[in-house]
């Protein structure tokens, strides 16, 4: 068999299963996540590497809702909050500081809620942030691959509210060519999951005879002052 069509027949076959297996969560997390917006809330966003992915397809896209926001470590380093080499040694995600010091680098708001996105949902920063944002009486949302979030003995779950999975195996590898393992699966599920959500909150808005404040492409005459004015009223809170 021709190897890209192996390579689709599996994701899609994976594909599948996830959307049976989280057509009610994505639902319950899409109506979270309209209620924080129509509250004047801001979705705020934070992965890193891999999982910054889903990061990226929520926040400011075109054909996307404009109330996301990305918690970046790489925007953090370029204010001189964290250092290069903690980023790349991972010395970061043992440092509790770093999350007194988020509020120097955005603007936040207590109407706020928080997508904390982690394969193992075992990293310290990201459980401590999750606790933290849920004492403080914030919704938080997991994001994790449940099988090695298990495996692992994760606990980021812990101080959440509800937690979407990634749907991958512990080995996130789609085909097994000759001996040789290749391709994987949990970030393309994950992104197609991002952009459902995306689907699910329109739908929510619409269900509730509201225009989405969905942003425009760059290309179409008068986006940028389309997409100006739903993001403008938060100020310095998205993008």
């Amino acid at each position: 068999m021709d190897i890209k069509k192996q390579y689709f027949d599996a994701v899609k076959k994976r594909i599948e299963e996830a959307y049976d297996l989280q057509a009610e969560k994505l639902k319950t997390v899409a109506s979270m996540f309209g209620e924080c917006m129509e509250n004047g809330g801001v979705v705020q966003l934070v992965g890193y590497k891999h999982d910054e992915e889903f990061v990226n397809e929520l926040n400011y896209r075109a054909g996307g809702i404009a109330p996301y926001h990305a918690i970046k470590l790489k925007d953090m380093m370029l204010k001189g909050l964290i250092k290069a080499e903690d980023i790349e040694s991972g010395k970061v995600f043992e440092d509790y500081s770093l999350i007194d010091k988020i509020p120097q680098a955005y603007q936040l708001d207590s109407r706020d809620m928080y997508v904390i996105v982690d394969f193992y949902g075992n990293k310290p920063l990201f459980v401590e942030l999750a606790k933290r944002m849920k004492e403080e009486g914030h919704k938080v949302i997991g994001v994790v691959n449940k099988k090695t979030y298990d495996e692992k003995g994760g606990t980021l779950l812990d101080y959440c509210d509800e937690y979407l999975d990634m749907c991958g195996d512990t080995k996130d590898v789609a085909l097994d060519i000759d001996g040789i393992k290749v391709d994987q699966l949990s970030s393309t599920i994950t992104n197609i999951t991002a952009q459902e959500l995306t689907a699910e909150v329109y739908s929510y808005y619409v269900s509730r005879g509201k225009e989405a404040p969905v942003l425009l492409s760059a290309n179409i005459k008068g986006a940028d002052i389309h997409n100006n004015s739903l993001t403008d009223p938060y100020e310095r809170r998205v993008r």
